[in-house]
């Protein structure tokens, strides 16, 4: 399976994968949007609500390589009136490299379950060191950037069709260690 990224209007990402899975001449095609679960607090009790990774993309995975994919997709693209472009990969010629690096989509597989979820991490700091004990980004603290507590999330970059991307996904800081 191949990975390909559509930018799309921000609020319009449901609406484009739910295009791409019913209304593209493409055999084989599975739309997905990254979400991860957020945890917060209202009136003493604690939710879990799913929020978008990447607000602005739909995930597209495909048996279709390369320019196959984009010459059948490339109609249904022009039509839609949320999709703006279908992105391309900076690492290779770039008009003929639209689908993900394998590395990249390989963490990105690692990060997400099967509902296509990035489920909450835990772990503690330990000086100035983050250290995760279980979830999607234990082994992965390296691509921590920033760690916001109040709203257990973390910003992480992420390989993203050639560059470094921002990906929010949750993480929960039980303790700090001095």
């Amino acid at each position: 399976m191949y990975c390909y990224v559509l930018f799309v209007k921000t609020g319009y990402e449901h609406k484009v994968a739910d295009e791409i899975s019913h209304g593209w001449e493409i055999e084989d095609v599975q739309s997905f949007i990254p979400m991860y679960n957020a945890c917060f607090r209202k009136a003493g009790k604690v939710f879990l609500e799913k929020r978008q990774s990447m607000p602005g993309y739909v995930f597209i995975e495909s048996s279709a390589r390369g320019q196959e994919f984009y010459l059948s997709a490339v109609n249904s693209i022009r039509r839609s009136e949320h999709s703006f472009k279908l992105l391309r990969n900076g690492y290779g010629h770039w008009d003929l490299n639209f689908e993900m690096d394998s590395d990249e989509y390989i963490v990105l597989k690692k990060l997400i379950n099967d509902d296509y979820c990035v489920e909450m991490s835990q772990g503690f700091i330990e000086g100035t060191n983050i250290i995760v004990t279980n979830g999607p980004l234990a082994g992965l603290e390296r691509l921590i950037k920033k760690i916001n507590r109040h709203k257990r999330e973390a910003i992480i970059d992420i390989g993203f069709m050639g560059t470094a991307r921002e990906m929010t996904v949750g993480l929960e800081i039980l303790h700090r260690l001095p």
